[in-house]
């Protein structure tokens, strides 16, 4: 056994590469809490990688809800193309109001 971390009794086997935990003249391998922490980090990157398709949604939100980012995407781009334009009109006129 490697020791990693005497203070917290954390040891590697070299055979298989699994940590473990370390008492005297005891060795105990436990991966259930390591096991815990993947499979929260592996739904937080499905849930990443879920938000670059428009048409998923994300896995905390409500049932039913998919689709819901390429109506919110349209809105917004639609909401920005509106404000651009009425401003660029607003602009053009006061300029040839301004200009005579």
């Amino acid at each position: 056994m490697l020791v990693i971390n005497e203070k917290y009794g954390v040891v590697l086997d070299p055979d298989t590469l699994i940590v473990g935990e370390s008492r005297p003249g005891f060795y105990k391998v436990n991966l259930a809490p390591i096991e815990a922490q993947i499979s929260v980090l592996e739904t937080a990157v499905d849930d990443l990688f879920n938000c670059l398709d428009p048409t998923s949604s994300f896995s905390s939100s409500q049932p039913h809800r998919e689709g819901a980012l390429s109506k919110a995407g349209f809105v917004t781009m639609f909401m920005l193309g509106v404000t651009f334009g009425v401003l660029a009109i607003a602009i053009a006129l006061l300029l040839k109001i301004g200009g005579a």
